[in-house]
This record gives C-alpha cells, structure tokens and sequence, in this order.
C-alpha cells in the first residue's frame, strides 16, 4: 500500500508541477499582450507625450488628465461615426444570424441532392482571403450602384462560410424526430426553421452574433475601400482617416484609438464566455 500511495502522491505532483507551469505561461502571455493596451491608455492619459515621448514607456503618467480625449472629442465628429457604426454592425449582424442560420438548417436537416459538395464548395470560401476578393466585390458593389453608402458595408456580409458552418454543426444536434413529426404535421420547411430550430439555436446565435460585432466594428479595410464621403465613416474609418491630422499628438492620436477600441474591449470583458464557445461550439458534431 505504500508504494501506492507514493505513485499517488509522485502523480499528483507531477500533476501539480505541470498545471503551475501552464498557467505561468499563459500568464506571461496575458501579460505580454496586455502591456501595449495598458501603455496605450496610460499614454493617452499624459499631456506631456505631445510634446515628448518618455524614453521608457510608463503604465501611468506623471501627469494624468483628460485634456487628449477633450481635443479628440472637439476635433472629431464622433457621435456620426457611431451612428454609422452602430447601423452597420446592427444590420450586417441581424441579416448574418438570419441568412447562416437559414443555410445552416438547409445543409443539416434539408433533403436535396448534391448536399454535400454545396456545403465542402460553401466552405471553400473560407481558403479565399478577403483580399482577393475585395476588387471584384467592389465592381459588383459599384455596379449596383451601392458603393459609397452603408449598405455597401453591409450586403457583402450577410452570409458566410464560418456562420454557415457553425450554424449546421450547431443545428444537427437537434432529433431529427422533432423536425419529422413537424413534416409530419403538415408543417413547409420554412415555419420548421422558424418555430423550432431557431428557438433552440439561441447559444449559437449569441456565440455567432458576438463575433460578428467583432468583426465589423474592427473593421477598417473594406470601408476605407468603399466609403468617400466623410459623413458614412464608421468610427474605426473615422479615426483612422481624419486622426492622421492629430498623428504628431502622440497623446491625442493615442485617445482617439482608445476611444475606437472601448467598446471592444468592454463588449470582450462582459461577452468573453460567448466568443469562447464562438470559437469551440462549431466542434460539437461532425
């Protein structure tokens, strides 16, 4: 018995040695992604880094005011940059629920032929890079007469590959009973999709909807690409094209990316368990 119980304890320990070094670990990397923020705002917060940058970087300034965030806030119309954003985000992320979820019940309870090339050849999309087909989808937005205005930011990201994804792995965990008896009742596919598959994708949903806000908030790239007139920027746009004129203010270019990023950083503090299983619900059924 005692030499059992000394494997016990040798395991246990080992156990305990390995666990202590994984969170080490992990704690150095918070750590090292967690210090460009902190020094971001610190700097932000310090008057004195328009005039000169410190030569070591300073998690809290000598010094510390609002003064860069008031220049930012008079020089910037920021309340119209939020509006667009918020109308953009909210309509791409309502519209992106709807289609993925419409799609993704098709491929994972539909009855049709060649199901399973549509969906690998839907999932190809994702090896595509967005770069590539940024040119093309521009032609096609300018064509349609949609380019230079929200909808623009809005149409090409309806729909997608990974929602679709997540969507049919999530959704071909409900019994197939329930969707049958529904048939069987005489209900179209349409009200099935409606009634009972969406009521109980909810988790799905919110995962989807978290990461899509995400997504078009953060983004700059295609409304840099597609977006002239200064009255549509989105607030990402808006400090990155009209911020360049506070960029020898270090400390007011500073607070102008810090007010851009606040409410990221506030959504990912209060939604970070959604984002997780995002990231992990797409596993749950092959």
């Amino acid at each position: 018995m005692s030499g059992v119980g000394w494997v016990r304890r040798s395991h246990k320990r080992s156990r305990f040695v390995s666990q202590l070094a994984i969170y080490a670990a992990l704690s150095v990397g918070a750590l090292v992604m967690l210090l460009p923020f902190a020094w971001m705002i610190g700097t932000s917060l310090s008057r004195q880094a328009d005039i000169a940058m410190p030569r070591l970087p300073r998690l809290w300034p000598p010094d510390p005011s609002f003064f860069n965030y008031t220049i930012a806030l008079n020089n910037l119309p920021l309340l119209r940059y939020y509006t667009n954003s918020l109308i953009v985000v909210g309509g791409s992320t309502v519209g992106y629920l709807f289609f993925s979820s419409l799609t993704g019940y098709a491929f994972a309870k539909g009855r049709f032929r060649g199901k399973q090339f549509f969906f690998v050849a839907f999932l190809a999309t994702l090896l595509i890079p967005f770069e590539t087909r940024m040119i093309p989808l521009y032609l096609l937005m300018k064509d349609i007469h949609l380019d230079n205005t929200l909808l623009a930011l809005i149409v090409p990201f309806l729909v997608g590959g990974f929602g679709t994804f997540l969507m049919r792995q999530y959704i071909s965990t409900i019994p197939d009973d329930l969707i049958q008896a529904a048939r069987v009742d005489g209900a179209n596919e349409f009200l099935i999709y409606w009634r009972i598959v969406l009521p109980l994708c909810v988790p799905a949903l919110a995962a989807l909807a978290v990461l899509n806000i995400l997504w078009r908030w953060n983004d700059v790239l295609w409304p840099l690409l597609v977006i002239s007139d200064p009255h549509k920027y989105t607030v990402t746009l808006g400090l990155a094209n009209e911020g360049k004129s506070q960029g020898i203010y270090t400390g007011v270019a500073l607070a102008t990316a810090t007010i851009a990023i606040m409410p990221v950083l506030v959504a990912f503090l209060f939604l970070q368990r959604r984002i997780i299983s995002g990231i992990t619900i797409g596993g749950v059924k092959g």
